[in-house]
């Protein structure tokens, strides 16, 4: 990846207050805002919830359906 494409992205993150960065001679560093992805952890952990239950009762129908099958 060129420098201006990964610098991009650096700008990008640090906008979007995901890092930030401190810039020391030719060193950046970037840190990351944990504050910023405790909110995404939040909404994955709800969507997570939500696919878990669907995928459980996906599960349970499939079962029933081979179990019945399997009956017949």
């Amino acid at each position: 990846m060129a420098l201006p494409s990964f610098m991009k992205h650096i700008h990008f993150l640090e906008d979007s207050g995901w890092i930030q960065t401190r810039k020391e001679g030719r060193v950046r560093t970037c840190v990351i805002e944990k504050k910023s992805f405790a909110v995404v952890e939040a909404w994955l952990s709800e969507q997570r919830d939500l696919w878990e239950g669907r995928t459980d009762r996906l599960e349970k129908f499939v079962t029933t359906i081979d179990e019945k099958e399997q009956s017949e």
